[in-house]
């Protein structure tokens, strides 16, 4: 005989000893719920909606697969005249939602339960001692266990069930009627929460609760503690709109939170005119102490990284820096690596020598990483991986980058700066004609991006890549899109020499679609830049030289040329020189100067063999392809016969045939599962609960195209998505 027990909360039956004895089937909430295909089947087919992929995605995310929820979602969009308003103001406030939960499980509970609900509620994640101290008891645990038990919308997030939270929906109602029923209470609750987390050190949580309890002295004091912890990370974002509201007076007072937006609005591409007078006002109130004097070397940090990317002034950057580090404490580490980074930059921009160049990014990298600042070392160690590139050693930048890709996975790495990694890669495929791997890795690259809010320096160079990508691709919509793109995120920063990069990808997209009228109106602004070595400036300088020669000024195009490759090769840019000489053969060539085209080629394929380039000639197309069968016809040569051949392959990659990025947090999954973990392991140790990880471990069986663990780990190995 099989009995078959319907009920929200588990019944008063030895469950346990059934469970060990292997004589119970379990079909729980986790099971119940519904994954995004299932969402997108019920809104869309059962319900008769017509909802896009994104809008499916938000709902199956607020209602976290609940089938009710989706269903009361659905009801009050067939009534909407606005659905896309509608959904994204779905929430546990909806009238329908807080109508089914509250006749159907608010109101059914004790009163002395309701008041534990609704006073836990402003704890985005919680636990018994937690809720103790919030609640001046000492029965959380049991009260927890019965709400466990009772299936009340609350979530363990590990095995044990340590820690939990609310169902969304039903945290977003219980923290409503919470502030209607005695908002005055809610600062005390607030206060009693962040002094719990500060005490356990959980500093975030701390501060949203400082901040909540309208104490932004002792939430200003915590944030000067969590500074270091949080440069790089994901919560950076959050941080920033909490100092942002503090009130005036309580920044004025703390020069390191000053020194803090400074530095993270200039590095999250926030509008640069908004710097300075931040630092001036903070200076304004600095008193006369050697405290303060070490405040304004952090202020003259930020300043030299302005006075570089604002107004192109290298020289002056470094002089700043340098005056910064005279003026911090010996032990401000992290300032101090920030400071050593920028003279490495400015060394970079300046066009010392990618020799010493390579040595300052070393340097900054190791300091920064004794000084606890793994993020600047990773950003520092991505920026050698583009200074060997540019001396032409595009095979060991590969490698470089594939070493800290292997690092990043052993050790993991900032969330913000995963992004530099994997555009690096993606160029580096890009540039070997690897194009399918490129497409790979730029589509990862923007899945991060967008993941963790990422750094303007990763997207500005995921948009130049997807503008080539997309062009070879035939789409000439989705290249303007992103060289576009390209330009709105730069107008928004305001950072100089990216904007001239973006305007100079923008003008090379119009020469590739032959768009010559916006093309000359670019080029006819040039002027010889101040950086001539720096990568924005030598792709301006490059389509001067086509500008130039399209106007039949030979002589001044060959002029410009020339001076430019003498500057590249005292300064061991092997790179640009071999990217001067094909366009220099091509001018030569188009002026009837083949003896010319042809000395010229021969220097760029030399660089270009020796480094492994392919891609920088197959762009230049026919014209390219024709010098190199002259080439060929003279003298027998592997590489260019092997160049000859990647003319005739196909450049369009069939977008279908890629598998959609993994997440960030798909990823963490996939790792574990490859690790041979379970999904209860699995969720104890990424605080998730047990059907989240079901989730995420079905979206990957559908990316990945496969149908268990072991095929999923195999098929993770062959992409190069775990090790």
């Amino acid at each position: 005989m099989h009995l078959v027990f319907i009920s929200r909360a588990d019944p008063p039956l030895p469950l346990g000893r059934w469970r060990v004895r292997g004589q119970l089937t379990e079909i729980r909430a986790d099971d119940l719920r519904f994954n995004e295909d299932e969402a997108a089947q019920f809104l869309n087919q059962t319900m008769g909606l017509s909802l896009s992929a994104h809008d499916v995605r938000t709902l199956e995310a607020r209602t976290e697969g609940w089938v009710a929820g989706l269903q009361l979602a659905a009801l009050s969009l067939q009534k909407s005249t606005n659905p896309r308003e509608a959904i994204d103001a779905f929430a546990g406030s909806h009238r329908f939602i807080a109508n089914y939960l509250t006749d159907e499980v608010l109101t059914r509970q004790p009163e002395a339960l309701r008041e534990f609900l609704l006073k836990t509620s402003i704890l985005e994640r919680f636990n018994a001692p937690l809720c103790n101290a919030l609640l001046d008891v000492n029965s959380a645990e049991t009260i927890l266990a019965e709400l466990e038990r009772a299936n009340l919308f609350i979530i363990p997030l590990d095995s044990e069930s340590n820690w939990y939270r609310y169902h969304h929906l039903f945290a977003d109602l219980l923290r409503r009627r919470r502030a209607q029923a005695r908002p005055s209470d809610l600062p005390a609750l607030h206060r009693r929460a962040a002094e719990w987390f500060e005490k356990n050190n959980f500093l975030f949580a701390a501060i949203r609760h400082w901040m909540a309890a309208d104490a932004p002295e002792q939430a200003a004091a915590l944030v000067e503690r969590a500074l270091s912890q949080v440069w790089g990370q994901a919560e950076m974002h959050g941080l920033v709109k909490r100092v942002e509201s503090l009130p005036e007076a309580v920044l004025a007072q703390r020069p390191a939170l000053s020194a803090f937006l400074g530095w993270t609005w200039l590095w999250l591409g926030y509008d640069t005119a908004r710097i300075l007078p931040l630092l001036a006002r903070a200076e304004a109130n600095l008193p006369d102490t050697p405290q303060a004097h070490h405040a304004r070397g952090r202020f003259q940090v930020i300043r030299s990284y302005l006075a570089r990317a604002v107004n192109n002034d290298s020289s002056g950057a470094l002089s700043l820096a340098e005056q910064a580090l005279q003026q911090l404490d010996e032990q401000d580490l992290f300032w101090r690596g920030f400071a050593q980074f920028n003279i490495a930059i400015a060394a970079h921009t300046t066009g010392l020598g990618l020799e010493k160049t390579e040595t300052a990014y070393n340097e900054t990298a190791r300091l920064c990483r004794a000084a606890g600042d793994p993020t600047t070392a990773w950003i520092a160690e991505c920026a050698r991986v583009q200074v060997v590139r540019e001396c032409g050693d595009l095979q060991r930048a590969i490698a470089l980058n594939r070493q800290l890709l292997e690092t990043l996975e052993r050790q993991g790495a900032p969330a913000l700066v995963r992004g530099w990694v994997h555009i690096n890669k993606a160029l580096g495929h890009y540039l070997v004609d690897d194009l399918r791997n490129a497409w790979l890795e730029a589509h990862l690259t923007q899945d991060l991006e967008t993941q963790t809010g990422g750094m303007p320096d990763v997207s500005l160079r995921l948009y130049a890549l997807l503008t080539r990508l997309e062009l070879l691709n035939g789409d000439e919509a989705a290249a303007r899109k992103a060289a576009n793109d390209l330009l709105s995120l730069t107008e928004r920063g305001g950072i100089t020499n990216a904007l001239d990069w973006a305007h100079a990808v923008h003008a090379e997209l119009m020469f590739r679609l032959g768009d010559w009228a916006a093309f000359e109106a670019y080029a006819q602004g040039y002027h010889p830049p101040k950086q001539p070595l720096f990568f924005p400036y030598r792709l301006e300088t490059l389509l001067q030289i086509r500008y130039l020669a399209r106007k039949k000024a030979w002589a001044e195009s060959r002029r410009l040329m020339q001076e430019q490759v003498r500057l590249a090769r005292e300064a061991g840019y092997l790179e640009y020189e071999m990217e001067l000489c094909i366009v220099g053969a091509l001018m030569e060539q188009e002026s009837g100067n083949s003896s010319a085209a042809i000395k010229t080629l021969e220097r760029a394929l030399e660089i270009g063999w020796a480094g492994g380039y392919v891609r920088v000639f197959l762009d230049e197309g026919e014209a390219l392809k024709h010098l190199l069968a002259g080439i060929q016809k003279s003298r027998k040569d592997d590489f260019v016969a092997g160049l000859l051949a990647a003319f005739g392959a196909p450049a369009h990659i069939d977008q279908s045939a890629l598998i959609e990025p993994l997440t960030e947090r798909e990823m963490d999954v996939l790792k574990l599962v490859a690790e041979g973990l379970s999904n209860p392991e699995i969720a104890e140790k990424l605080y998730l609960s047990v059907g989240t990880v079901k989730t995420h471990v079905k979206h990957i069986y559908a990316k990945l195209g496969v149908d268990d663990r072991v095929t999923a780990a195999g098929k993770a190995r062959e992409l190069g998505l775990i090790n």
